[in-house]
């Protein structure tokens, strides 16, 4: 207690501050080094990559740098477009998304991306571009144009219409997703409360059709995966294996209706246990592709690479740096058909047999079908190829 017997007030502050510790200086050089380097390297990691077109995650287009702005509304939306450039090409972004990325998904088991679903036993499954595809056409529990079936019915209806009065053959195969073919690897709490799909309702309305050639995939893919797995636990699509089995009833209908094509066995590719190891695209959007890898029991690289060795060789291939057109043509040098083939990624796989059956095949990928190309290639039979999900995609191009 002071002099005069005063109580001492335990929160008053001592008249001077201590002094500080020795080492201050370097400390706060440190601290204030850390601080510029957290705005400084964002910054030059942007300016690097000024010219990055797709995010290396969300596999989408990079937001563009606006130009200057000329006026006063251009100006008011100038900073959110700026910032939304710099916020998909900041320094440390892929290394951060891939550190939340590994923590929702390893330490908790959630998916950091809304189109994966991560399921049972290392199985992951796309959700679709929108993220409902499983909801729609397999839980049913997404509500869509009930009308639509009988739309794209219709819409191949008048494509092989038009076809037939030429003379053009036309087959469509459509290719299951992989929920549809393995719904045993989904969650738990994922669950079907329609047993009757969009695809199921698309056949039912082909019945009133019997003339057009829309396969069905889903038996003969049900039945090979009890011996050999026939899509990629870690990417979206069905893997070499399984495109070899849609070949192998799309070629059997082929014949059918054209039974002077040749039947080309499909490539086996060798499969060497612990060296042909892939991780998918749906591993590649989770940023986590050692977490989530997988054996490649059917290589379709091995397939690709033997491209020389095969008779169909393409004529259009673009060279090593430049992207691909979506527009492929390939020749055989030996007497046959003629094919024009409309796919999407899912025909990626089904390509390299397929067009050794033809003296010519153009592939495009493309959902419309060009009266005037058609008339200009004179194919013999369109094959148009497309995934379960986008059932409703010929609806966006009509004949």
């Amino acid at each position: 207690m002071p002099a005069g017997g005063a109580p001492t007030d335990p929160l008053a502050l001592p008249p001077v501050p201590p002094p500080a510790a020795a080492d201050h200086p370097r400390r706060d050089r440190v601290l204030v080094l850390l601080f510029a380097l957290a705005l400084v390297l964002p910054l030059a990691g942007a300016f690097a990559k000024r010219d990055l077109a797709r995010t290396a995650f969300e596999n989408r287009p990079t937001a563009p740098w606006p130009a200057a702005p000329a006026d006063a509304p251009a100006l008011r939306g100038w900073p959110a477009a700026v910032e939304a450039a710099f916020a998909d090409r900041f320094g440390g972004r892929d290394r951060l998304i891939a550190l939340h990325h590994a923590a929702k998904a390893g330490v908790f088991g959630v998916s950091p991306v809304d189109k994966v679903l991560i399921g049972r036993d290392g199985w992951l499954y796309f959700l679709g571009e929108d993220g409902r595809a499983i909801d729609r056409d397999w839980r049913g529990v997404h509500a869509y144009d009930v009308d639509e079936p009988r739309r794209v019915a219709a819409e191949f209806r008048r494509r092989h219409d038009w076809l037939a009065q030429r003379g053009i053959g036309y087959v469509v195969v459509v290719v299951p997703d992989k929920a549809t073919i393995y719904p045993e690897h989904l969650p738990s709490w994922v669950r079907q409360v329609d047993p009757v799909t969009r695809l199921d309702r698309l056949y039912a309305a082909l019945s009133a059709h019997p003339e057009i050639a829309v396969l069905d995939l889903r038996p003969a893919l049900r039945a090979a995966k009890a011996q050999q797995r026939v899509y990629f636990k870690t990417d979206s699509h069905w893997n070499y294996a399984g495109a070899a089995v849609g070949y192998g009833v799309l070629m059997q209908a082929l014949r059918a209706r054209r039974p002077e094509l040749p039947f080309v066995p499909p490539e086996r590719p060798p499969y060497v246990p612990g060296e042909d190891v892939y991780s998918g695209d749906l591993a590649q959007m989770l940023g986590l592709p050692r977490r989530f890898a997988e054996d490649d029991v059917a290589p379709l690289g091995k397939v690709l690479a033997n491209a020389p060795a095969r008779c169909a060789q393409r004529l259009d291939a673009p060279p090593p740096d430049a992207p691909e057109t979506g527009r492929e043509t390939y020749a055989c040098a030996r007497p046959g058909l003629r094919a024009l083939v409309l796919r999407d990624s899912m025909g990626i796989a089904l390509v390299p047999p397929l067009v050794e059956n033809f003296a010519r095949t153009l592939v495009l990928s493309t959902r419309r079908l060009d009266p005037a190309l058609v008339a200009d290639e004179r194919p013999d039979v369109v094959i148009e190829e497309l995934v379960e999900r986008a059932l409703h995609a010929p609806l966006a191009f009509p004949l």
